[in-house]
């Protein structure tokens, strides 16, 4: 289903102003009777107001450390595999 079809879809490229005009245009129609999405742009607004604020800083050395210490010691989860069945279509195995 695409946002044309449910416009509530449309919520997080309208707040990043990412919908083509006559798209952005029908949302903002919508969203003058929609209290759900009007809830929804107003949450999304203040956090890309927050991201917008953020600091990009270097951590501690020791953190990094600990961090990388941290990684090597974590069992990592095994991805289930399952046979492709047709409907699937070809396969391509990524691992790496």
């Amino acid at each position: 289903m695409s946002a044309a079809e449910d416009p509530h879809e449309a919520v997080g490229a309208y707040v990043l102003h990412a919908l083509p005009p006559e798209e952005a245009a029908a949302f903002a129609t919508h969203l003058a009777g929609c209290d759900a999405c009007t809830r929804e742009v107003a949450d999304l607004e203040a956090t890309v107001a927050c991201l917008a604020d953020a600091e990009a800083v270097t951590p501690p050395d020791a953190l990094r450390r600990r961090v990388l210490d941290r990684i090597a010691t974590t069992a990592q989860e095994q991805l289930l595999r399952r046979e492709p069945t047709r409907r699937d279509g070809p396969r391509l195995d990524l691992e790496v």
